[in-house]
């Protein structure tokens, strides 16, 4: 088995669904987890897949639950990407962890040096620093997203933690306008 980068913090379950509107759904009345910040056709900047510009159109959902914050995600054009790698259109399940990178180019060549591959790269200019899916399924069964720690991030995410503490179940789902 080979070894996390060292320096990596696990901070993200993700999920590729279908409709993210019934995942979200779902998450609040079966498992109490809320609310989410809703990311509608997110803008992720230039990505690329496999090292070639790709097109991804995507929205993304956010909560926290407890220490993990759960990230839903649905892919709606049919470029390639990390998520069509392991789900079709109609399909979804558990597809990657998130880490925090103090420093992502060493964590993105500690990686590449073990020979995964980063599968989809980008830099979402809205959201923050740069990311990298790494195919690490070989290994995991899932794939590794490396996420630039950035102040930004980390606020965001300290919001998401007081907003689930404090959260009473009502407006469980919560437009973010860019």
């Amino acid at each position: 088995m080979r070894e996390l980068a060292p320096g990596l913090t696990v901070f993200q379950n993700s999920y590729v669904v279908p409709n993210i509107e019934a995942a979200m759904q779902h998450w609040v009345q079966h498992f109490g987890v809320g609310p989410f910040y809703f990311y509608s056709h997110l803008d992720l900047g230039p990505v690329t897949y496999r090292g070639t510009p790709a097109t991804l159109d995507a929205s993304f959902a956010l909560a926290q639950a407890g220490d993990i914050e759960i990230e839903l995600i649905q892919q709606h054009n049919d470029g390639d990407s990390a998520y069509r790698d392991v789900f079709a259109p109609d399909q979804g399940g558990f597809h990657h962890i998130g880490v925090w990178c103090e420093d992502f180019d060493a964590a993105l060549a500690h990686y590449e040096g073990l020979s995964y591959t980063a599968v989809t790269t980008g830099g979402a200019p809205d959201i923050g620093g740069r990311f990298a899916y790494v195919d690490t399924r070989v290994d995991m069964g899932i794939m590794v997203e490396l996420v630039e720690k950035r102040q930004d991030l980390v606020d965001f995410q300290i919001m998401l933690t007081e907003a689930a503490r404090d959260w009473d179940g009502t407006d469980p789902v919560r437009p973010v306008a860019l």
